[in-house]
C-alpha cells in the first residue's frame, strides 16, 4: 500500500512536468503585451507579411499593415494559447483532486493511529491487571507449597462436604486460575499485534506527509502554469482586440481613399480610350497577345494582377497591374513600340508614363509605368520596344521601390502576363 501511494504519483509528476515545458515554451513565444516586441522568428514572420500585404494592396501603410500582420499572427496562436489553457486547468483539476484525496488518506490514517493508541493504553492497563492477578495467583500458591489457599480450602472442603461438589468446586478454581493467565497472554498478544499496526500505520502516515507535501508543490507549479497560459491568451485576446479596433477606426476613411483611388484609375482609363479614338492610333496593327516585352526584365515579380480583399476596408479591389521588385532608380523600358499618351504626375499612381501601341486582333493596347522616381519621355514622343521611359520610384501611393506596370486592352485593364512574350 505504502510503495503504491509513491509510484501512482509518478505518471501525474511526468505529466505536470510535461505541461510546464509545453506552457513555458508557449509563454516564451507570445507576445509579452499588445505591440511588445516579440522573438526574433516570431517578428520575421510578421515583417514578411507585412511585406506581402503592402505588395499585395499598393498604398497600404506599413503601420497598418502590421497592425493586419499582428492581428493575423495573433489568430493563428489562439488555438494553440487555448489548448495550453486548457491542459494546464485540466492538469490543476488533477493536482487538486489528488491534494484532496491524499489530505483524506492522511486523515484516515491518522484517525487509525490515535485509535491504535488509545487500544495499546487501554491494552496496556488490562495486561497490568491481569499480571497483577497471575503474580497473586504464583505467590499464593508459593506460600501453600504449590496449591493456593483457595484450592487448599476447597480441598479441606471435599473431606467433610459431599465430595463430587468439592472436587467440582476446586476444579472450578483452577479453572479460573488458569484463564487469568491464558488472558493475559492474549491481552500480551493484541497489544503486540496494535504495536505492529500502529508501526505500519505511522510509516505510512510519514509517507503520506512526504507525498502531500510533493504534491503542494506539483499543485503550486500548475497553478503557476495555469496562470501563465491564461496570461498569455488574455495578451493574444487583447492584441487581436486592439487591432481590431485600429482596423474599424481607420476602415470608413482607407474605404473612402480606396473608393477615390479607383474613380481615379477610372479617369485615367477613359482619357486613355479617348486619345486612342482621336488620334487613329489604331491604325497600327499588332501581333496578337505575347507581343509585349518584359519593362523590367532583371526584376522579380512581387505582386500579380488579380481582384483581392482590402485587409483593413474589406472590400475587393482590383490590383490592376503587375508589380515587379525594381530598385528606386533603375530604368524601366517600354514594353513595344508606341506613342506616349501621357507623362506626368497622376495621384496615386505617382510620375506615371502612358504607351499607346496600336491594335491587336482588332483591341487597343497600351500599356502604363507607374510610381516612378522621374519619366524619362514626354506626351506625344514616339518610342522604341527597349527604349527606357521612367526611373523606377516610390511616387504616388507607393510603400517601397517598385514598378507597377499595367496593359488596358480597350480601356480594361487585364494581366499582363498574358502579354508578355
Amino acid at each position: 500500500m505504502i510503495g503504491s501511494v509513491k509510484q501512482s504519483t509518478l505518471p501525474f509528476r511526468r505529466r505536470i512536468l510535461a505541461l510546464l515545458a509545453v506552457v513555458l515554451a508557449f509563454v516564451m513565444l507570445a507576445p509579452a503585451s499588445p505591440g511588445a516586441a516579440n522573438p526574433t522568428d516570431e517578428k520575421e514572420t510578421v515583417d514578411e507579411r507585412v511585406d506581402e500585404l503592402q505588395r499585395e494592396h499598393e498604398g497600404l501603410s506599413e503601420e497598418l499593415a502590421r497592425v493586419v500582420a499582428e492581428m493575423e499572427d495573433a489568430e493563428s496562436q489562439m488555438p494553440d494559447a487555448e489548448d495550453a489553457v486548457d491542459a494546464a486547468t485540466d492538469e490543476l483539476d488533477e493536482a487538486k483532486r489528488k491534494d484532496e484525496e491524499l489530505g483524506a488518506r492522511l486523515t484516515s490514517a491518522e484517525n487509525a493511529e490515535k485509535e491504535l493508541r488509545e487500544e495499546i493504553d487501554s491494552g496496556t492497563d488490562r495486561i497490568e491487571e491481569s499480571e497483577k492477578a497471575v503474580v497473586g495467583v504464583a505467590r499464593k500458591a508459593y506460600q501453600n507449597s504449590g496449591v493456593t489457599s483457595d484450592v487448599a480450602m476447597l480441598l479441606q472442603m471435599t473431606e467433610s462436604d459431599n465430595g463430587l461438589d468439592g472436587l467440582t468446586r476446586v476444579d472450578s478454581a483452577v479453572r479460573g486460575q488458569q484463564r487469568t493467565i491464558t488472558r493475559l497472554g492474549e491481552r500480551r498478544s493484541a497489544n503486540i499485534n496494535n504495536q505492529d499496526r500502529l508501526d505500519a500505520v505511522s510509516e505510512e502516515i510519514s509517507d503520506l506527509k512526504d507525498e502531500a507535501a510533493e504534491v503542494v508543490l506539483e499543485k503550486e507549479a500548475a497553478e503557476k502554469a495555469a496562470s501563465d497560459a491564461k496570461d498569455a491568451l488574455d495578451t493574444l485576446v487583447s492584441q487581436k482586440d486592439s487591432a481590431a479596433k485600429t482596423i474599424e477606426e481607420n476602415q470608413v476613411e482607407t474605404a473612402e481613399e480606396l473608393e477615390r483611388q479607383k474613380e481615379e484609375q477610372e479617369r485615367l482609363a477613359d482619357e486613355i480610350r479617348e486619345w486612342q479614338e482621336d488620334n487613329g492610333d489604331g491604325n497600327r496593327s499588332l501581333p496578337g497577345e505575347g507581343f509585349l516585352k518584359n519593362p523590367a526584365p532583371e526584376y522579380p515579380i512581387t505582386s500579380p494582377f488579380g481582384w483581392r480583399v482590402h485587409p483593413i476596408a474589406g472590400v475587393r479591389r482590383l490590383h490592376s497591374g503587375t508589380d515587379f521588385g525594381t530598385p528606386c532608380g533603375v530604368d524601366v523600358y517600354a514594353a513595344a513600340d508606341g506613342v506616349v499618351v501621357s507623362s506626368g504626375s497622376a495621384g496615386g499612381y505617382g510620375n506615371r508614363v502612358v504607351i499607346s501601341h496600336g491594335k491587336s486582333n482588332g483591341s487597343s493596347i497600351a500599356t502604363t509605368y507607374n510610381h516612378n522616381t522621374r519619366n524619362l519621355v514626354t506626351a506625344g514622343q514616339s518610342v522604341s520596344e527597349g527604349d527606357a521611359v521612367a526611373k523606377a520610384g516610390t511616387t504616388g501611393s507607393s510603400t517601397g521601390c517598385h514598378l507597377h506596370f499595367e496593359v488596358m486592352q480597350d480601356g480594361e485593364y487585364v494581366d499582363p502576363m498574358d502579354w508578355i512574350s
